[in-house]
């Protein structure tokens, strides 16, 4: 799916000059006049006491939509022709959530160049969207884990993955993984747990819906949608940020209507490029194996236990030696097997089986250590059967595509 565009469109020539020093200006502009709000690098009193405010820019504001605001900036003070930059996530503009969405990049632009008219229509007429040029465009997929602990596992397994890719350390926190320059001009990427991300923006949506914010109330109205955020458990979800420079040495046209023409006649295209985006990444990982098995929680799991307290209260560090003992013998050989030893006298009857009942007390199902020494020879797997993507399972079949109110008006 498109998971945020970045849109530069240049105002119509007919507006702007170059001067003999290089530097682009306004010609009978009144940059009061199109209504955005202004800041000044230099502001100076004057003579008579008057305040003046010189080098005006126009810093990054968030364009009201129906959901999520949409990032507006006006570049007008530099070497560059003026533009207007818009970006945003298409999915939450269109739906309210960016768990899932559409690979669509037309509705999605369409949706943002819409809003713009809506906040800016002078400003916007001004524009020559015909030479409109994507800047980035983020496109992710997502690899489903059996749950949220496995897909913390698998994460912490890939801060350590490098192929091709430097691995920003500074940016990586509990949820998230980065590789790539920071600054690099062709391309990025991440991976992050989707949930974590989901539920954190759910509490911040909700703080604002109490002060009734009305966009807010609409994304809560959404986001509070139980199939929603089922979806996102155990989703890991890979991100690649294409840039400009990397999308024409790709061959790829990043004149906006031009890209989208492109997508018409290759409507795979997106999951191509973000295949051949990740190729390093995923290189890395073959051929390398991971261990499900995490004893560090089945130690804890024993020792919160009330197994392991004795009759005077306090934790016994022997019982719980014992009992994580009893458990790798389980894991090792089988409850079957460990049954025949115990008819052998090779093991204590009612030791063992003291303990294989504080196991179930521990939080162990009987079911469980049943089937544990089954589980023991898949237990170390190959890592590209973990994180395998599915393209064709990247949306719950309740999906229905939404479609841009503005496509029709622009058209």
């Amino acid at each position: 799916m498109i998971d945020h565009i970045c849109i530069n469109a240049p105002f119509e020539s007919s507006f702007y000059s170059l001067s003999e020093a290089g530097e682009y200006f306004f010609i009978d502009v009144d940059l009061h006049s199109i209504e955005i709000p202004l800041a000044s690098r230099s502001v100076h009193k004057n003579d008579d006491g008057s305040i003046s405010a010189a080098a005006l820019f126009h810093p990054y504001e968030s364009v009201p939509t129906h959901y999520t605001g949409m990032a507006m900036k006006v570049f007008f003070d530099s070497s560059y022709p003026p533009y207007v930059q818009i970006k945003a996530s298409p999915a939450k503009l269109l739906q309210g959530h960016n768990v899932f969405g559409s690979d669509n990049l037309e509705s999605g632009a369409m949706e943002m160049i819409g809003f713009l008219f809506e906040a800016y229509p002078t400003l916007a007429r001004m524009l020559d969207f015909k030479q409109a040029t994507v800047a980035h465009i983020d496109v992710t997929y997502s690899a489903r884990l059996r749950d949220q602990s496995t897909a913390k596992k698998v994460l912490d397994f890939l801060s350590n993955v490098s192929k091709g890719q430097t691995r920003l350390s500074n940016k990586r926190y509990d949820s998230s993984v980065y590789w790539g320059g920071q600054h690099s001009r062709l391309i990025n990427h991440k991976c992050y747990m989707k949930h974590d991300e989901f539920m954190s923006q759910f509490e911040e949506y909700k703080m604002l819906a109490k002060k009734n914010d009305k966009a807010a109330i609409r994304v809560v109205d959404v986001m509070s949608d139980s199939r929603l955020i089922n979806w996102t458990v155990g989703l890991l979800r890979f991100e690649s940020r294409m840039k400009k420079r990397w999308l024409e040495r790709n061959g790829i046209p990043t004149n906006l209507f031009d890209l989208i023409n492109f997508q018409r006649e290759n409507p795979e295209i997106l999951q191509s490029l973000w295949t051949k985006a990740t190729h390093s990444i995923f290189e890395a990982l073959r051929g390398q194996t991971m261990k499900l098995t995490d004893d560090k929680s089945v130690l804890e799991a024993i020792s919160s236990s009330n197994a392991v307290i004795t009759n005077s209260g306090k934790v016994s560090q022997t019982r719980i030696r014992n009992i994580y003992a009893t458990f790798c013998l389980v894991r090792e050989h089988g409850i079957k097997k460990l049954q025949e030893m115990v008819e052998d006298k090779i093991l204590h009857e009612r030791t063992y089986f003291r303990h294989i009942k504080d196991l179930t007390e521990c939080g162990f199902s009987l079911a469980f250590l049943q089937n544990l020494h089954d589980e023991k020879a898949s237990n170390v797997i190959p890592f590209m059967r973990l994180v395998e993507i599915d393209f064709s399972q990247q949306l719950p079949e309740w999906y229905e595509p939404p479609v841009s109110q503005f496509n029709y008006k622009i058209a």
